[in-house]
């Protein structure tokens, strides 16, 4: 996520710094609590953090406690509440104690979108990129075949969507796994028919790979996957509308 803040520090090893988030909150919209827990364990963080430092410097415990107590009915004066601000911003990223960023949304170790829900479908992902990368080069050569120029564009723009899937399904295979995708530039030969049969048949590919798509999308619990999946599954059935108005225009 671009806007992300991220703790070079942070325990969880890169979960999100929730305390930093509050920080900027109380900048950007004072009135709204996105983190009510964060700024409770910061508040709590500074008597006490205070309380240590002073009490080693030979300071009583009970004159650092009047420091931070207001007496009942008087308001904290101004640079004293912007210096306990302060003080607690400088501490919020060590006071929230990992227990504390736990119990945020987002904080878990595994990801919500591209992680463990999505570890099933790995093959398939690979699979279709593989199905993908071959569509794109059959797509080339069908366009090479086209009687017209007009025909032959509408080939080479659907043939280049295919490519396009298929970088963006290896692209989701390494969010998934880790590891780089290798399908390779897939070789290619045509069959020896008309052309009019070879556009019947990319149509049957292409409707055939827009259900499949959707199949997919239903067998998968993460969220993010499902919506790849599912806009190619729209974007096949496309592609399939767009072959059968090249067949409508043949004489």
């Amino acid at each position: 996520m671009a806007n992300a803040t991220y703790s070079q520090n942070d325990p969880l090893g890169g979960a999100p710094d929730y305390a930093r988030y509050d920080r900027i909150w109380q900048r950007v919209a004072p009135a709204l609590d996105p983190y009510p827990q964060v700024r409770a364990a910061n508040q709590n963080a500074v008597p006490a953090m205070a309380m240590q430092q002073s009490t080693a410097a030979g300071e009583t415990a009970q004159a650092v406690q009047n420091r931070y107590t207001v007496p009942a009915g008087q308001t904290e004066p101004a640079s004293q509440a912007g210096q306990t601000a302060a003080s607690a911003g400088q501490v919020g990223s060590t006071g929230a104690s990992v227990e504390t960023q736990l119990q945020l949304p987002g904080a878990s170790s595994d990801p919500c979108c591209m992680g463990s829900e999505a570890q099933d479908l790995t093959m398939v992902v690979e699979g279709f990129a593989q199905e993908e990368a071959a569509d794109a080069a059959s797509y080339a050569q069908l366009a090479r075949l086209a009687p017209g120029r007009n025909q032959a564009m509408a080939l080479r723009q659907i043939g280049r969507d295919a490519q396009r899937r298929a970088q963006e399904l290896a692209a989701a295979y390494y969010l998934i796994t880790g590891a780089p995708l290798q399908y390779g530039a897939a070789s290619v030969v045509l069959p020896r028919l008309p052309y009019r049969e070879l556009l019947r048949r990319s149509y049957h590919a292409a409707a055939c790979n827009g259900l499949n798509y959707a199949r997919a999308a239903d067998a998968t619990m993460d969220v993010c996957l499902q919506r790849l999946i599912q806009r190619f599954s729209d974007e096949s059935y496309a592609a399939a509308d767009r072959l059968l108005l090249l067949l409508s225009q043949l004489s």
